[in-house]
């Protein structure tokens, strides 16, 4: 589909202040979007998007951003998809530990710590998408294009 996405997924129940905790930011609502707004190359600099449920969080931050989220307290994964430079970040910490930590860019793995959720040779994009409905108990790849998220700004 030819993605250029960054994002956070986070297990469990969240609320304003974690996700300010992580951004390091203030962040304050601004509108809702779908999620070819939130996705989108269009997206508004100083803004991501949110989608929540009872059971867990996406959120599509700036591209290129990454947060350190090594002190998070729960299960949480950050990930940058670009399809256009073939260049592909996963990285999944349970309760401040790293579980896995896969980079690839361009034919090369450059990071390949932990084991398990992610294998070479295989799509990131489709591995999100599946960790996204896991996280957030729901068809996640069905519904995803009618879903309504809540963009904030910084």
């Amino acid at each position: 589909m030819g993605y250029n996405i960054a994002g956070l997924l986070i297990k469990g129940k969240t609320d304003q202040k974690i996700i300010e905790d992580l951004t390091g930011q203030k962040i304050s609502f601004s509108e809702e979007s779908d999620f070819e707004g939130a996705t989108g190359s269009f997206r508004e600099d100083n803004t991501i998007d949110i989608l929540q449920t009872q059971t867990g969080s996406l959120i599509f931050t700036e591209f290129g951003t990454l947060y350190d989220i090594s002190g998070f307290d729960g299960e949480i994964i950050q990930f940058i998809i670009s399809d256009i430079s073939d260049t592909y970040y996963f990285e999944k910490y349970l309760s401040g530990t790293l579980q896995r930590k896969y980079i690839y860019s361009q034919g090369e793995i450059s990071e390949d710590e932990g084991s398990g959720i992610i294998n070479e040779g295989e799509d990131l994009e489709e591995v999100i998408w599946q960790q996204a409905g896991e996280f957030l108990q729901n068809n996640f790849t069905a519904t995803m294009f009618d879903l309504k998220f809540k963009r904030y700004c910084f």
